[in-house]
């Protein structure tokens, strides 16, 4: 299971109103990062004691919802070795041409 970072440079790509297609493929990368993050913090928070109903309120689903999601997300990390969760612990700003994390996102 690899670790992803807050992709910082896509936000800055969003600040470029005259590039609309650079834009529009940065808002692209930020869903699929963000995808991955609202899983990471999902698996976290059941690992710290969170029930799905705390979950579900936190993300505005019901309970049931949360339960599949974790069900899905429980077998993704255990069977796919490319399951990636961002680091929920740092704010390090990666190089994301030359890291190759884009082409990770871009995969999923």
């Amino acid at each position: 299971m690899r670790v992803l970072k807050f992709p910082r440079r896509l936000i800055r790509h969003l600040e470029t109103p005259d590039l609309p297609l650079e834009a529009l493929q940065s808002i692209r990368r930020l869903r699929r990062y963000l995808d991955e993050l609202e899983a990471a913090c999902i698996l976290k928070a059941r690992q710290l004691g969170a029930s799905s109903a705390d979950i579900g309120e936190a993300l505005g689903i019901t309970r049931q919802a949360v339960y599949n999601r974790l069900r899905t997300l429980e077998q993704r990390a255990e069977t796919d070795p490319e399951f990636v969760i961002p680091d929920l612990d740092t704010e390090e700003i990666p190089d994301l041409e030359t890291t190759g994390t884009e082409t990770q996102l871009d995969a999923r």
